[in-house]
């Protein structure tokens, strides 16, 4: 039954994946009245801020979860992967580790939905 998982997590590392979700959602919700569909559909590059608001608040959210808050950020892979078992992990990498991956993501997002280059 294991294998039919798509999504694998540990304690709360589903926030990890969850959090840009919900800040995307916020961010359409508050900008959709304020600055109209057709321009928040047109600048979709804006997400992509909303995404490494995300990657902070799962580094912040992981390090405080995993008791790495007191670590230097360079130090953190070291420590993690000498520990043996992390509590909040997604795909058994510690939460914290996934802001990376959410940068890259923010940036894809932005790059993909600039609108200079889609003329």
């Amino acid at each position: 039954m294991g294998a039919l998982m798509l999504f694998v997590w540990t304690g709360r590392g589903f926030w990890g994946l969850l959090l840009p979700i919900l800040f995307c959602i916020v961010l359409g919700m508050v900008l959709t009245p304020l600055l109209g569909e057709n321009f928040v559909y047109a600048n979709g590059w804006i997400f992509g801020f909303a995404v490494f608001a995300a990657a902070i608040a799962n580094l912040a959210f992981g390090r405080r979860w995993n008791g790495t808050a007191s670590l230097r950020p360079w130090d953190i892979r070291g420590i993690l992967m000498r520990r043996r078992r992390m509590e909040h992990t997604i795909f058994s990498a510690p939460m914290e580790l996934w802001s990376i991956v959410l940068v890259v993501v923010g940036v894809w997002v932005i790059l993909v939905n600039l609108p200079s280059l889609h003329h």
